[in-house]
């Protein structure tokens, strides 16, 4: 399976071309590594990462910054988990590898999600029931570099049409 790792609310992590720079609830340290990608690296991190691809290998996730959260849109106003598709789907666009001791490699990596926050589930309830999900599938919840998977909010980019951010649903 081919997986797209853009730099988009969807993928966990923010541009300056989404406008969400300073409106996702990340913490200063995440906001200060995003600044500090180049557009090289931008670009870098638009790849595609293929885990049954054989020059795959975890490290290559590393060129994202924030790749082990799960970015979950919400609505406008952040009531409510919006999901990707207005639907309260939330996807995790990147291969979760773990420590594998029975794998030749030492490392097995898995698609995780996705998971349906839909009604009105708040972001924070749908990370829990997302790391609940991952646990109870017996997938370990720390990867291979030691990032324990997490969440954050992400709210819709700006628009052109809506440049300050404004506009509310309804």
């Amino acid at each position: 399976m081919k997986i797209a790792a853009v730099l988009t609310a969807t993928a966990a992590t923010t541009t300056a071309v989404s406008g969400n720079l300073l409106r996702d609830s990340k913490t200063a340290v995440q906001k200060e590594n995003d600044r500090r990608l180049t557009n090289s690296e931008r670009r870098l991190a638009t790849q595609v990462f293929d885990k049954t691809d054989p020059t795959f290998h975890p490290d290559d996730l590393l060129i994202i910054p924030d790749y082990w959260l799960i970015g979950i849109r919400t609505s406008y106003d952040g009531s409510y988990v919006a999901g990707v598709d207005d639907a309260g789907n939330v996807e995790y666009n990147y291969p979760w590898c773990t420590a594998d001791e029975t794998s030749p490699e030492g490392y097995t990596c898995l698609d995780l999600g996705p998971w349906n926050c839909s009604g009105d589930v708040t972001w924070t309830a749908c990370c829990d029931y997302a790391k609940a999900d991952v646990t109870d599938r017996g997938i370990a919840s720390v990867d291979l570099h030691g990032n324990s998977l997490d969440c954050y909010d992400s709210p819709p980019p700006i628009s052109e049409d809506d440049p300050e951010g404004v506009w509310q649903e309804g």
